[in-house]
This record gives C-alpha cells, sequence and structure tokens, in this order.
C-alpha cells in the first residue's frame, strides 16, 4: 500500500493543524478517492490488539510523525548524510516493504525542501513548523509510541560515522516537543544500535 493512500486514511486522529495538512498533501487523488478503503490486517490487529479503522491509522500515524521528526533531525548539522537516508530507508524496507522505502525517503526530502522555503520567508519558520507538528504528535499517539519514535530518531543519528552535537541537540529539541524527556535522549544514545534495532521489530 503507498504512503499516499495511508496518508489519506488519517482521519479521526490529526483532525487539523499541520499534520493533517501534509498528509493531505502527500496523499495522491486516487488515495483521496477511496480513503474509505481501510484494510484491517490480522498481524495489525494482534501487535496493537485494534479492530476499527480510526485506530489502525495510528500505525500510519506514527510513520508520518516519525517521518516528519525525521527531516528535523537529518538536517540539524546542516548537512544531509548518505547514511541517514540509507538508514531511513532500510528501516522503511524491514518493517514495511520496498515501495514504503523509496516513498519514505521521498518524504523527509520534500520536508527538507519545504525547509528551505520556509527558512527563506521568515527565520526559524521551520522549527516553528516542527514544533506545531510536535504538539499534535504529543495529544495523538500514546507515550510508549513517541518513547519508539525517539528511539527511531536516535538511530538515525547514530548511522553515520559521526555524532554531531547539533543533532543530538536537535533530538533532544524533538523529545520535549512531544512531552518526552531529555534524558530519555541520553540513555538512547548508550544503547547499542543492533539491540535497538531488535526492539524495534513490533513494527513489522
Amino acid at each position: 500500500m503507498a504512503f499516499g493512500k495511508l496518508f489519506s486514511n488519517l482521519k479521526g486522529l490529526f483532525n487539523g493543524g499541520p499534520m493533517k495538512e501534509l498528509a493531505e498533501e502527500l496523499a495522491t487523488e486516487q488515495a483521496k478517492q477511496s480513503a474509505e478503503e481501510v484494510v484491517i490486517t490480522d498481524e495489525f490487529r494482534h501487535v496493537f490488539e485494534v479492530n476499527t479503522p480510526v485506530k489502525e491509522n495510528i500505525r500510519h500515524s506514527f510513520m508520518l510523525s516519525m517521518l516528519v521528526m525525521a527531516s528535523h533531525i537529518i538536517i540539524a548539522d546542516g548537512k544531509v548524510e548518505a547514511e541517514e537516508y540509507g538508514f531511513l530507508g532500510r528501516f522503511l524496507r524491514e518493517n514495511f516493504n520496498d515501495e514504503m522505502a523509496e516513498e519514505g525517503v521521498s518524504v523527509v526530502q520534500k520536508l527538507i525542501t519545504k525547509r528551505e522555503e520556509l527558512e527563506a520567508s521568515k527565520p526559524n519558520a521551520f522549527i516553528q513548523y516542527i514544533g506545531d507538528c510536535a504538539l499534535q504528535i504529543k495529544e495523538t499517539l500514546s507515550e510508549d509510541l513517541r518513547y519508539q519514535m525517539l528511539s527511531m530518531l536516535a538511530l538515525i543519528v547514530k548511522s553515520d560515522s559521526k555524532i554531531d552535537d547539533k543533532e543530538v541537540e536537535a533530538l533532544r529539541e524533538v523529545a520535549l516537543y512531544i512531552g518526552m524527556k531529555a534524558s530519555d535522549v541520553d540513555t538512547l544514545m548508550k544503547i547499542d544500535v543492533n539491540k535497538a534495532k531488535d526492539d524495534l521489530r513490533w513494527l513489522k
């Protein structure tokens, strides 16, 4: 299932604000026309113990939320590393499929371009955008899901050969924005990468 379809189905969770606007922007026209067609897989039911379309959208909301915050983390040090995109793509491929990997990376690239456009018209406009999105994420996703998202973002920071202080600081900002603690970041940065990857397999 393409991301366009997933994003068009985020009804009942992101009822307004920048997250809903972004979901609508990313949704394809074909997806918008079939937004009521939500498939609930047995696997999803088992993992999240849900049986309604709206609750299934929690997983989709998690992915969109993670991609928005990932765009902030990836560009935090002023440059985009191929390793970071590579790690994000592998994560999406392992937990979803090849199509998700391609489209997920594309979404992050679009958001980084959006950052350039916003900053060109108003300094610090993108960080305000991230903060607004994070407020919706805090209100929408459970604490467990927000911690899992923070774990994934920490892995992105650790995915290249060096860890930049600006990336860690951006990660702490995200943690506070989404209602977590800055100390959570310090804990996550100490966790072995392979161990953390195993812990995130619940998304499959």
